[in-house]
C-alpha cells in the first residue's frame, strides 16, 4: 500500500455564491408580529398535554419561538 499519495493542486472547486443567495431567498422573513402568534399557538398546544414548569422551561429555553 503505497502511503506516499501526492496530491495535485488546484483541483479543488470555489465555493458558489449563487446556492447562498438562493437559501436566504427561501428562508422566512420573521417580524415581531409573526413571533409572537408563532409562540402563542405554540404554548397554547403545549398546554394540552404538558406540566406547567416544563412549559415554562421551554419559555425560557424560547423553544416557544423556535420550533
Amino acid at each position: 500500500m503505497d502511503t506516499n499519495a501526492q496530491v495535485q493542486e488546484g483541483i479543488l472547486a470555489e465555493p458558489s455564491m449563487e446556492s447562498l443567495d438562493v437559501a436566504s431567498a427561501m428562508s422566512p422573513r420573521f417580524d415581531d408580529a409573526n413571533a409572537v402568534r408563532r409562540s402563542e399557538d405554540n404554548i397554547l398546544q403545549w398546554m394540552k398535554y404538558l406540566p406547567e414548569d416544563c412549559i415554562n422551561k421551554m419559555i425560557e429555553m424560547k423553544w416557544d419561538i423556535t420550533t
